[in-house]
């Protein structure tokens, strides 16, 4: 159990350092890597729940798919033309909704939250992600910029004590457009790419 934990957490560390690299769909592996299910792991959600080490000294969660994938979209569809930090960003927006009283308390409620017709379907231009009501398909397209937004999905989701490059956002705007009526300077933290973040949780009397 030893000799895996180690051979893991180098996987880990590993896949992490690619994340920066230009390159997040592929990682170093050594060829004493077990196969699970006739395929080398390249995640940490690529190993069965039986094998993973789920000792309390080690940050890992079990990531639901469902999860991931509401996740992988926002990412995708918000941030896909932004660097790692601006994907990473608006991820962590999602996951500090999540945490928050004022919001739902799951990815996918998060990004789907707005107002639905009674067929289920979003009012169109009624959402807190654009993306989802903008009448548009919601399929991603197979490449390089959804790999990325995937990986960047699974670290977050499996890294619960990630330190939050946001400071705490629950809220962000692009800045090419006009600032909305909630965005105010004192709840601003601050500006990664071409979105402007803000931390609607923060304390009015600082």
């Amino acid at each position: 159990m030893t000799r895996f934990l180690t051979l893991l957490v180098g996987i880990f560390l590993l896949w992490t350092t690619s994340l920066n690299s230009g390159n997040t769909n592929k990682i170093w592996v050594s060829l004493e890597v077990p196969i699970y299910n006739n395929k080398i792991p390249t995640t940490l959600l690529d190993i069965p729940n039986s094998h993973r080490d789920f000792n309390k000294s080690v940050d890992l969660v079990l990531t639901d798919p469902q999860e991931l994938e509401c996740m992988s979209k926002n990412i995708y569809f918000e941030s896909a033309l932004e660097s790692t930090a601006g994907k990473l960003a608006v991820a962590q927006v999602t996951l500090n909704r999540v945490k928050s009283s004022h919001f739902p308390n799951t990815v996918c409620t998060v990004v789907k939250q707005g107002k639905h017709s009674q067929s289920g379907f979003p009012v169109r231009d009624r959402c807190q992600f654009s993306w989802y009501c903008d009448g548009k398909h919601d399929i991603p397209s197979m490449g390089k910029m959804w790999g990325e937004s995937r990986e960047v999905a699974i670290y977050v989701l499996e890294n619960a004590k990630l330190l939050d490059i946001t400071d705490g956002a629950t809220h962000y705007h692009a800045d090419y457009i006009d600032s909305p009526r909630w965005a105010s300077l004192r709840d601003k933290t601050m500006q990664i790419d071409t979105h402007i973040f803000y931390n609607k949780n923060k304390k009015r009397h600082l």
